[in-house]
């Protein structure tokens, strides 16, 4: 074991022994409200998409396109925020997506024509797509293995806050300032970064992963002074694998992770994000114009979104800790393929049991993603892990973008009423690939599950327990 690893597996030892404290909710809770204005985002277009084709004159078809734009953007985002965030660093990638979305969501509020809405949306999502990939691996790389699952995961529940909010705003500005009002309060993740610069270091496993080990000893111990007091002495007996707290080899990081041996696993992740962000994204935007053009009322049909987004805030949260109680698997496979039937019965339900139907379905979707990223990156070493989330994130965006425009086409064909049944059978499926993936990371340190990844080939090294 050279000097370099064991000092490197004693810092993470440190780090993972710390108890959860005001620090680490400081961290939680920036990372929280990025995902927030994320979420609130995409339900504000949504529920805006109705008065934009409006005004500018768009059929179904034309409203979903301009719906698939914004979604391209996000894809691109993704990709590109998630794998580029293994080279510049968890912290400057999260900077950089709040501050682009910030800016362009607050343009889309001033397009004077149709090009410019487009632009300005497209370069909104390029960055919006990119922080929650980010924030979702930044959170779990700083939380203790015992926790990671439901501290991730009820960050990850900001998307239902974000959606239930972004739902109250619609119907409180839309019907008496319109559409661009909701565009205007864009500009407010901006002041986010303030609070980046005080809350939120580089991750430690990254640092570590590059070889910086002065930068993250330093790191560790303002953590420590800010977890424990001035006097606090953290007594780790976490054992942490050396070879994995070693710096990683530098490659291109997308294709490691169609390594053989890592092949199988992405191919089923990509599949699962791919059905999920079908049904949710489907939904999420199309929703109010698939109940208006069935003869409900827009602000009935906004009702619908609010319903789901209030229960998703505790499916979110519910899935969160039973992912640390009972494991990823079990958990993730019953969400997706319950949920597959709670889609089903909103589908042909009527009446008071429509709310009944999407209360159900706002349990289950969106919350089960938050859990299924942090599985997802739960499943890769550090030098990969963004990369891994940013695809896991990109991959679905295909779906989230197709789904508008096929959902719009149908509309157009009038064959509006199997559009839910599709999303029903998204999670079905979404759920054998979840069953397929075969590996369990609960309450493993994140270097104990990349030891064990087979494209490693190495045999362990363990560091002795930090005293």
């Amino acid at each position: 074991m050279t000097e370099a690893a064991a000092q490197s597996a004693r810092l993470m030892a440190r780090l993972e022994a710390l108890p959860f404290s005001r620090w680490h909710r400081s961290l939680f809770m920036v990372a929280f409200f990025g995902t927030l204005f994320d979420a609130a985002d995409f339900a504000l277009f949504g529920g805006a998409l109705p008065l934009i084709a409006h005004e500018f004159g768009l059929g179904p078809a034309q409203a979903g396109l301009l719906a698939t734009i914004g979604l391209v953007g996000a894809f691109l985002g993704a990709l590109f925020w998630g794998t580029i965030s293994d080279y510049i660093g968890r912290r400057t990638a999260f900077q950089a997506t709040v501050g682009i979305f910030a800016i362009f969501t607050g343009l889309v509020a001033v397009s004077w024509n149709l090009g410019s809405l487009i632009a300005f949306r497209f370069l909104s999502n390029f960055g919006l797509g990119g922080e929650v990939p980010v924030a979702t691996t930044i959170t779990a790389e700083f939380m203790p293995s015992t926790i990671r699952g439901r501290v991730t995961g009820n960050m990850m529940a900001a998307f239902p806050v974000g959606l239930l909010v972004a739902a109250g705003i619609s119907l409180a500005i839309l019907p008496r300032f319109g559409w661009r009002a909701l565009f205007l309060i864009g500009v407010l993740p901006a002041a986010l970064l303030y609070f980046v610069r005080r809350h939120m270091p580089e991750s430690i496993r990254y640092s570590l992963s590059r070889g910086n080990i002065a930068e993250a000893a330093r790191a560790v111990s303002e953590i420590e002074k800010r977890a424990l007091g001035p006097h606090g002495h953290p007594t780790p007996e976490t054992r942490i694998d050396a070879e994995a707290a070693a710096p990683a080899a530098r490659g291109i990081t997308v294709l490691q992770l169609l390594a053989p041996g890592r092949r199988r696993r992405t191919i089923l992740l990509w599949i699962v994000s791919f059905c999920f962000l079908w049904s949710s994204n489907g939904i999420l935007f199309m929703l109010p114009t698939i109940l208006t053009q069935r003869g409900i009322p827009l602000s009935q049909a906004i009702s619908f979104q609010l319903v789901q987004a209030f229960f998703a805030i505790f499916g979110y949260s519910a899935c969160a800790f039973l992912i640390d109680w009972y494991g990823r698997r079990p958990v993730l496979f019953l969400y997706y393929f319950v949920g597959a039937g709670f889609h089903l019965w909103f589908a042909m339900a009527t009446g008071f049991w429509m709310y009944v139907a999407i209360a159900l379905v706002g349990w289950v979707n969106p919350g089960v993603y938050g859990p299924s990223a942090i599985y997802a990156g739960e499943l890769y070493p550090t030098h990969l892990r963004a990369t891994a989330v940013g695809w896991f994130f990109g991959i679905g965006r295909v779906g989230s973008f197709l789904a508008p425009a096929v959902v719009g086409l149908m509309l157009a064909l009038h064959l509006g009423h199997y559009v839910l049944h599709t999303f029903a059978l998204a999670f079905l499926i979404g759920s054998i690939a979840v069953f397929f993936v075969g590996i369990e990371t609960k309450g493993k340190v994140l270097e104990e599950i990349a030891e064990a990844d087979p494209p490693m080939g190495r045999a362990p090294l363990v560091a002795p327990a930090v005293r």
